[in-house]
């Protein structure tokens, strides 16, 4: 029997990694199994999603326009359910756990079976404080929780009393064609997400100033959107390095970036499992993170790969990146062992670990 499996999201049309690792499992999904996938957000703000998404998989939308707040619970909840009936849907993922507070409500008239996949981690409450409470409705009501490591299962484990299974399932790392070669000559450093609070890009500029002033033949792009960016900019362009260190924007073509960079550097004051870095492991570049409590420790191998340093340490990173810039043979070094534990992130291992998922909430 053909199941309709829908991931829910809050925009799918955006360029972060929650939607980016989405379009992925789903892309993956339509083309291994015969269930039918499609995409629910809440509204959609850009004409065409940021990542190609299958042909295969349709799109549906709660609101026709931008509609955010609280203000609108009972409305969107109203909304969704009638969605979810019209198309059938057998299964809601929840992309973002704040949205099982839309979700969990139709359970009880619609019969839907309702994934809670949390991106963020169980201590991080970004945006919204009610996301604590949502948790907590998660571990009683959902059908079950999806983490993005074992080290976030286990805080669900441990602080809540789960009445549904909690899996941990990585985000999958992309195969890179054709595949990369590390160019030691390169003096770009790149970084890139969306600009906003979580991602640190406030202090990206402050670990620039004491890297760039020192080295004038070398550049840092960041590239992405985002609510900070006039406030970036207006920061960045106070310093004396200002034409060194550029706020992109949104780039289409993310690998020609990659290919052409010397490094990565990470500065987010809080991860799920990122996957620029994922990215960036698969494009063979060196990396240096803030070692955030969930994520980066389980991609880079300090030392080895990349350097992780301690969240908003702006010292030991400028030093780590100074250092890496200054040492090509370190750098050549990380780019050859970049790859180092990538199987664990092996998508065909992934997908199968979402399809036994699937199969076992719909049983």
């Amino acid at each position: 029997m053909t199941r309709h499996i829908a991931f829910f999201s809050g925009d799918i049309t955006r360029s972060g990694g929650t939607e980016n690792v989405s379009i992925m499992i789903a892309n993956a999904l339509v083309e291994e199994t015969t269930d039918r996938i499609s995409f629910v957000s809440l509204f959609e703000e850009n004409p065409e999603p940021f990542f190609a998404i299958d042909g295969h998989i349709e799109r549906h939308t709660v609101y026709p326009t931008v509609t955010h707040g609280i203000q609108h619970y009972f409305d969107t909840v109203r909304r969704l359910r009638a969605l979810v009936r019209q198309h059938d849907i057998d299964v809601l993922i929840d992309i973002d756990g704040i949205l099982d507070m839309y979700s969990l409500p139709l359970k009880r008239r619609t019969g839907v079976k309702v994934i809670s996949w949390e991106h963020f981690n169980f201590n991080q409450n970004p945006g919204v404080p009610y996301r604590k409470l949502t948790r907590r409705w998660a571990a009683r009501r959902a059908d079950a929780i999806v983490t993005l490591t074992e080290a976030d299962k286990r805080l669900y484990e441990s602080n809540l009393k789960l009445r549904c299974p909690a899996v941990a399932i990585p985000n999958p790392m992309q195969t890179v064609a054709p595949a990369p070669r590390y160019d030691a000559e390169s003096k770009l450093i790149i970084s890139s997400g969306r600009l906003t609070y979580q991602k640190g890009f406030d202090m990206l500029v402050d670990v620039a100033a004491k890297v760039l002033p020192q080295h004038p033949d070398w550049r840092w792009l960041v590239l992405g959107e985002g609510e900070d960016r006039e406030m970036l900019e207006r920061k960045a362009a106070g310093t004396d390095h200002a034409g060194q260190l550029v706020f992109h924007g949104r780039a289409d073509n993310m690998g020609d970036y990659y290919r052409k960079a010397a490094m990565f550097v990470m500065t987010s004051r809080f991860e799920g499992l990122p996957m620029v870095l994922l990215e960036a492991k698969a494009y063979k570049l060196p990396i240096v993170s803030f070692d955030c409590e969930t994520g980066p420790a389980e991609i880079v191998a300090d030392g080895v790969n990349g350097d992780l340093t301690a969240v908003g340490d702006i010292d030991a990173t400028a030093a780590a990146i100074n250092r890496l810039i200054d040492d090509a043979e370190r750098r050549a070094s990380y780019a050859a062992h970049a790859l180092d534990g990538a199987e664990r992130f092996g998508k065909a291992a992934i997908i199968e670990q979402w399809r036994r998922l699937l199969n076992d909430v719909c049983k």
